[in-house]
């Protein structure tokens, strides 16, 4: 179980507003920090802003399923 990483706390953030609202700061069992994405649960690396930015903007299921409900695409048109 000693091996087994989770998460033990949500940890408060001064980081970015516009990117954070959609990421926990989460203190992992290992002690480090990892950002967990609040819309489809993905851990990735909490140093760097633009990794976090271009998860919630390209690559997050959750997101880019309510931008193609909200019919806002991959920008490509058909013209």
């Amino acid at each position: 179980m000693a091996s087994e990483e989770g998460v033990v706390l949500i940890l408060e953030t001064k980081r970015n507003p516009a990117i954070w609202k959609n990421f926990d700061l989460c203190l992992m069992s290992d002690n480090h920090e990892m950002a967990r994405c609040k819309n489809c649960g993905k851990f990735m690396k909490a140093a760097a802003n633009s990794t976090l930015k271009k998860h919630t903007d390209k690559h997050c299921p959750v997101t880019k399923a309510k931008k193609e409900e909200k019919g806002e695409g991959s920008g490509s048109s058909n013209v």
